[in-house]
């Protein structure tokens, strides 16, 4: 059998992708497709690199990786990371619920989110759990619940630093502007300019303990360079956030999320859609009128097929060990130059995407290959997935890496756009060299496990897939898909429509 290794749960054996030791077109035909597959031994390898190599390097105090939930709620996949001791950086309520009965240490979570009502205040109360502030108003409210049920709440403070040393572009959107102004504009964090005053007030609180600082910085950038300028304005600010206030000096420190996944396919499709489609293709769309349209056509067909073609073989980001070697030298390095005492603090990271992403893979059948020669040459590659189905990637503008699953060793034969099978434009990956395909074929992106799955939709009602857990050679369901039913199952007919 010849094998070629794509990454550590991906390789090709004979023509075929498999993950861990399953072969995935076998995968599909015993659960169907579409289909989402989670690599336990890869997700166990990755939360077991962030541990270690941030653990070796912050050695004054423990350290805790904190999973965002959001990246990916699936209980099953949480129960894994809690087995292996992670704590969980979570959103709301539902997240909450999915942390709890998925065995993570209370004291090891943190509920982050601006506008919390009084009922989440108290349920993470009773639960016991870090509550992150992120409103001025919030501290009293919590004061008052914790008080009235004789609880004493354990708070940190979600801050906002300002970062003028982070100059470089950020990849947050789509708007051509700094990482330093896309921090600001985001609406998560407390404003540097009112926590010294916010911190005083906390401190007189009789039910209200301040444990520590939060800040998330969000994927912004993928490179270590990115994590050196976080970490350097972070540990000013709570050098100078405890001179405010006295002396207080932090039980805990959380950096968190942010970490580009080893493929890192995030914003990899606006920059360049933007400048070829604003900037160059219209312009030249409305020099050609004057064209014969045969030649217009033509031209236009060698854009597409020559000048817009786009590759999914990125740069692949910093390492796990680079992204810890940035951030916490980076925090010594401050804070000793700023004479500030870090012994027994406690460390903590929230990886999301860097921690889930390459776990997982989407699997997809072709249902038809459809070709266009004239006026301009185009294909397309029919899936029976949805880009509702990778709505997170949408959002993000991800450009995937992919593989034909049944064909990995077929050579690139034409250029198309792989879409789904939505009443939407629904381009998953627009103008990418694939093999010659036919339908049946099945096609894997890569890097989803991460955002995917839980931001899928039902869009033209159609049922989400199954999620497939793959540990070495078993395959297990830990999510059904659904039926049509349980498309249609939260409507209600008001009684003067039943009989219509």
């Amino acid at each position: 059998m010849t094998t070629n290794r794509i990454d550590d749960c991906l390789s090709c054996r004979d023509g075929r992708l498999f993950i861990e030791e399953c072969d995935t077109v076998a995968l599909v035909e015993q659960f169907g497709s579409p289909l989402f597959l989670v690599s336990e031994d890869q997700l166990c390898r990755n939360i077991r690199a962030y541990q270690e190599a941030f653990a070796r390097r912050w050695t004054e105090g423990p350290v805790d990786v904190l999973p965002a939930l959001k990246a990916n709620w699936t209980l099953a996949t949480r129960r894994i990371l809690s087995r292996e001791g992670a704590g969980a950086d979570i959103y709301s309520e539902g997240e909450l619920h999915a942390a709890l009965v998925s065995g993570v240490n209370p004291e090891r979570i943190s509920v982050n989110g601006g506008g919390k009502d009084e009922h989440l205040i108290r349920k993470c109360l009773e639960a016991g759990v870090r509550i992150t502030v992120e409103d001025l108003d919030e501290p009293e409210l919590i004061e008052r619940v914790a008080g009235q049920i004789g609880k004493t709440a354990r708070i940190r403070f979600r801050v906002k630093p300002n970062f003028p040393n982070l100059w470089r572009r950020t990849d947050f959107s789509q708007e051509v502007t700094s990482i330093d102004f896309g921090i600001q504009v985001y609406k998560s964090g407390i404003p540097a300019q009112y926590l010294p005053e916010l911190g005083r007030r906390v401190l007189k609180m009789k039910n209200v303990e301040l444990v520590g600082l939060h800040f998330h910085g969000g994927r912004h950038h993928p490179s270590a360079w990115f994590w050196r300028g976080i970490a350097q304005q972070y540990a000013r600010l709570t050098a100078e956030l405890c001179a405010a206030w006295g002396g207080w000096r932090p039980q805990e420190l959380d950096l968190g999320g942010g970490f580009a996944a080893p493929r890192d396919p995030h914003n990899k499709l606006g920059l360049t859609e933007d400048v070829v489609l604003t900037w160059f293709l219209w312009p030249l769309q409305l020099a050609m009128r004057a064209l014969p349209e045969k030649i217009s056509y033509r031209v236009l067909s060698a854009i597409v097929n020559i000048g817009m073609v786009k590759s999914t073989k990125f740069k692949t980001a910093p390492t796990v060990d680079d992204y810890a070697e940035a951030t916490v030298s980076t925090l010594h390095h401050e804070f000793r130059r700023l004479g500030f005492d870090t012994t027994g603090i406690r460390l903590q990271v929230e990886p999301g995407r860097g921690l889930y992403g390459n776990a997982g893979i989407h699997l997809a059948r072709v249902k038809k290959l459809k070709r266009q020669t004239e006026p301009v040459k185009l294909n397309w590659v029919l899936t029976d997935t949805t880009c509702f189905f990778l709505a997170g990637g949408q959002f993000e503008y991800n450009l995937h890496d992919f593989v034909v699953a049944n064909k990995t060793d077929a050579p690139p034969a034409l250029v198309a756009d792989i879409v789904g099978h939505s009443c939407f434009g629904d381009r998953l990956m627009p103008f990418v060299r694939v093999p010659e395909l036919e339908a049946g074929d099945i096609i894997a992106f890569l890097d989803t496990g991460a955002y995917q799955e839980v931001s899928a939709s039902n869009f033209n009602a159609l049922p989400r897939p199954a999620t497939v857990l793959v540990t070495g050679d078993r395959a297990e369901v830990i999510k059904k898909a659904e039926t049509i039913e349980d498309v249609f199952s939260r409507d209600l007919l008001p009684d003067h429509l039943h009989d219509y």
